[in-house]
């Protein structure tokens, strides 16, 4: 049996076992490595359908390994290891440290994002002194921001996906920089809305971009925890941005904010322009192929240490994907699915009631309340920490339940398909129809990420009910505040979620998904609170918090479809794809046909000498 020798140490540490560097290739029988089809949308079933056949193809299709009972059972017992390598390839050549030190980038990008609208909640009332609007008038500037947050990202996510992520964020980056200073300047109100709309479209699509990245590198058994991390951080400016919001207000104005933001984005543009690689697979692969374009470069990429880890001497051509035509009706395409649209309904209302209290909790604690400047931007600090808690530990929950729900498909897989085998004779090319075509005998990733959905939804909703009427009812200061953290911990678990799947199904679009999640959630958030002021005004605080609760509470009921439908929903989809595409003439990446596209014509070539070298190495 061929077996290749990892005795790099960046591959031993993805694999994740110091106890050897051998590793058989029959063991990666059931990688999980996303497959597209021709439209580029449908993904197929998740992990283990080769689990029980005999064979599995490696580099030549001529060439087969038997799959032997130990490798099956060492598969069963790490299934978070077996799906890191693709024909003894890694699914990525960054190590740990270096996706750690990606999620540092990126969160720090996106730390601009979500700091960005909190940090102006304090500052509201000021600005309605200043330019002389009202309350309902100064909301707009939420709105809009909330708008461009919800749009930009489905626009400009398609262009990540298509060109690579590195030059679509530092674009962003700079848009945003330029408006923060243009906003700091501005004179009149309609200068400050034409701005925010600037600054809410300029750095809404890094959101989207960081969890493309996070979908580059990473393969599902650990995916939870890298996204959790990164939403984690990203939502630090939330817990922080009232606190400092509040900070600059009072010392040096309204105006510093901006100055404050323009500057950290300036400093975050120069770490991402030195730092941040390409890692679009279409364009590098696994991280081991050089990009073409300077601008897909990083500064990094020059020095010697990182062309040896990343092999960027020795590319794994094999592991570059076709690049997605850029298609602006992509996004329509996903929202359309049933068990995609009502998931992304249900976090959406989440984050629109999380939103409308922290808009609710600068005006109230200032009128109702009387507190200073400082002390309102301290009242934020349960809320924005309570934030970064839930969504990082909803990451490492979601990895947790992903590995415990793989191991025990596995396990019940092995069990039936013995079980298959001696009702059949050991007919094992009836078992193997029999098992690729039962649903019960395929993993169930809706199942898998939603399994804990609705305890948050409850805590969270009830939390906001306790918090509406401790403000109308004037308790306490620490009541509400207890309130405010409870629902905040429970409330945006919904978002890892959320972002997770939608990077799991869409791992090549990842990005123009992630957009379509943003889009939703910030579309609700700007149209409630543009009728926060009035919905308080006619309904109270109270009975406001418990109308949105209620409602998110009703519409929390849409996940039975992910959670019964999602998983044959997505089968007829691919059986139907299977179907249409049997019907035409199918790419065969060692028979170019004359049609072929030159990119085709080129990546198969790659592929082939890729696979050549892969079987020499091997020898």
């Amino acid at each position: 049996m061929l077996e290749r020798d990892y005795k790099d140490e960046n591959d031993q540490e993805m694999l994740g076992d110091d106890s050897g560097s051998h590793v058989s290739m029959s063991s990666c029988n059931n990688v999980d490595y996303d497959d597209y089809d021709d439209a580029g949308l449908e993904q197929h079933a998740v992990e283990p359908q080769n689990l029980y056949t005999e064979h599995v193809e490696k580099g030549n299709a001529d060439k087969k390994l038997d799959v032997s009972e130990s490798n099956t059972h060492l598969s069963l017992m790490n299934s978070a290891k077996s799906d890191t390598y693709f024909n003894g390839v890694p699914y990525t050549r960054f190590s740990k440290n270096d996706k750690l030190l990606l999620v540092a980038i990126c969160a720090l990008s996106g730390f601009y994002s979500t700091i960005a609208q909190t940090i102006y909640f304090p500052a509201l009332s000021i600005i309605e002194e200043e330019f002389n609007v009202s309350e309902g008038l100064v909301n707009v500037t939420v709105v809009v921001y909330s708008l461009c947050q919800g749009i930009f990202p489905v626009i400009m996510g398609g262009l990540a996906d298509r060109l690579g992520r590195r030059p679509v964020a530092l674009f962003c980056i700079m848009v945003y920089f330029c408006a923060c200073i243009g906003i700091a300047c501005c004179r009149t109100f309609g200068e400050m809305i034409f701005l925010r709309c600037l600054q809410g479209g300029g750095i809404s699509p890094i959101i989207a971009i960081n969890n493309g990245l996070m979908g580059d590198i990473t393969v599902k058994s650990e995916r939870g925890g890298y996204v959790g991390l990164t939403s984690g951080f990203q939502v630090l400016g939330s817990a922080l941005g009232g606190l400092l919001g509040a900070l600059f207000t009072a010392r040096w104005g309204w105006r510093s904010i901006f100055w404050f933001l323009a500057t950290g984005s300036g400093v975050t543009l120069f770490f991402v322009v030195i730092a941040l690689p390409e890692t679009k697979r279409s364009v590098v692969g696994n991280g081991s192929i050089k990009p073409a374009l300077l601008v897909n470069r990083s500064l990094l990429l020059s020095l010697p240490y990182y062309r040896k880890k990343l092999h960027l001497d020795n590319p794994d051509y094999e592991t570059k994907t076709v690049n997605a035509t850029y298609d602006p009706t992509v996004p329509f395409k996903i929202l359309i699915r049933p068990e995609l649209i009502s998931l992304l309904v249900v976090q959406g209302l989440q984050f629109t009631t999380w939103i409308c209290h922290m808009t609710t909790l600068s005006q109230r604690l200032k009128s109702d309340y009387g507190l200073s400047m400082v002390t309102i931007g301290v009242c934020y600090l349960p809320a924005g920490i309570c934030t970064l808690i839930s969504v990082v530990s909803a990451g490492r929950i979601l990895n947790w339940n992903y590995r415990r729900r793989f191991a025990q498909h596995k396990l019940l897989i092995n069990s039936e398909r013995e079980r298959l085998l001696a009702e059949n004779n050991n007919d094992r090319q009836l078992v193997q129809s029999i098992m690729e075509n039962d649903i019960k005998y395929k993993f169930d990733l809706f199942k898998t990420r939603l399994d804990y959905a609705f305890i948050p939804i409850l805590v969270s909703n009830a939390g906001f009910v306790a918090y509406g009427w401790c403000i109308e009812t004037k308790q306490n200061l620490a009541a509400v505040l207890i309130m405010s953290g409870l629902a905040s911990l429970m409330c945006n678990c919904m978002i890892s979620i959320s972002n997770t799947v939608v990077v799991d199904l869409f791992p090549e679009r990842a990005s123009t998904a992630a957009g379509c999640v943003n889009f939703v959630r910030c579309t609700f958030t700007a149209i409630v609170v543009a009728a926060l002021a009035k919905m308080n005004s006619s309904m109270t605080v109270g009975g406001t918090f418990t109308f949105l609760a209620a409602f998110a509470c009703v519409c929390a009921t849409l996940l039975v479809i992910p959670l019964k439908y999602g998983l044959r929903l997505q089968l007829a989809r691919e059986r139907r794809q299977a179907q249409k595409a049997s019907d035409t003439k199918t790419f065969d990446e060692n028979n170019i046909d004359p049609d072929d596209s030159e990119e085709e014509r080129e990546l198969s070539d790659l592929r082939r000498e890729a696979t050549l070298h892969s079987n020499a190495s091997a020898i």
